[in-house]
């Protein structure tokens, strides 16, 4: 009896579909129009987030630039006032000195002891509105603890009295000298700015409170030009 010859099931072997990858030119074509159109938004918006990202070059720059706005407008009160020079900008003036004028400022020595009386006017006027930090304020304290002072002498010479009496008042006199300084800054940037720039002039409602708002911006336009940098920081 024959064995039964063992045959392996063979299925007829199908070809495998392939196929070719070839590079869809269109798609690519595509994404190079968008990537150019996309590169000056996306370079404009990294430049933009210089300008607001605390603690970046951009920030430094929008403050400075801040703070020499804010000293060119209160300039213009001391130029007029003090110089009698033509008014620097047309809001609320009759004349101006144009843009000629302009171009001729930064040779008149006049005009840059003007901007250096303002900066110092605007620095003097932002170290009274700002005061001190808590930390300063605190470690000011801790350093004159220490100075405990004792009951007045009694049965001694006046002159004994007299230096009990300077020890008590140590640093007070300083104190109300640099409340007088800074009194006396508000008061010659105040009267510059409306001297020249009188509100009162006008008659209409609107122009008054108008030029009245722009006199106070001017003056306070350093300080503010600070505190835009120093909230950016």
């Amino acid at each position: 009896m024959k064995n039964a010859e063992y045959k392996p099931l063979t299925n007829d072997s199908q070809p495998i579909p392939t196929t070719s990858l070839k590079p869809n030119y269109i798609e690519i074509l595509a994404q190079w129009i968008v990537d150019l159109i996309a590169f000056p938004i996306s370079f404009v918006t990294h430049i933009f987030a210089q300008f607001v990202t605390p603690g970046s070059s951009g920030t430094k720059i929008l403050g400075a630039m801040g703070f020499f706005t804010g000293t060119l407008l209160s300039t213009d009160g001391i130029w007029q006032t003090f110089f009698s020079g033509v008014p620097l900008f047309p809001w609320f003036e009759t004349t101006w000195i144009g843009w000629i004028g302009w171009l001729q400022l930064p040779f008149n020595p006049i005009f840059w002891l003007s901007f250096g009386m303002s900066a110092l006017v605007q620095i003097m006027e932002a170290r009274t509105l700002r005061g001190k930090t808590p930390q300063q304020a605190k470690e000011e304290l801790e350093e004159h603890r220490q100075f405990a002072l004792g009951s007045k002498p009694s049965g001694v010479i006046d002159l004994t009295t007299a230096l009990w009496g300077d020890y008590k008042r140590a640093g007070m006199k300083e104190r109300h000298s640099g409340g007088l300084i800074a009194l006396f800054f508000w008061i010659f940037d105040l009267s510059a700015t409306f001297i020249s720039r009188n509100p009162f002039r006008y008659t209409n409602p609107g122009q008054i409170l108008a030029c009245f708002a722009y006199n106070i911006v001017s003056m306070m336009s350093g300080e503010i030009g600070y505190t835009i940098w120093k909230l950016t920081k």
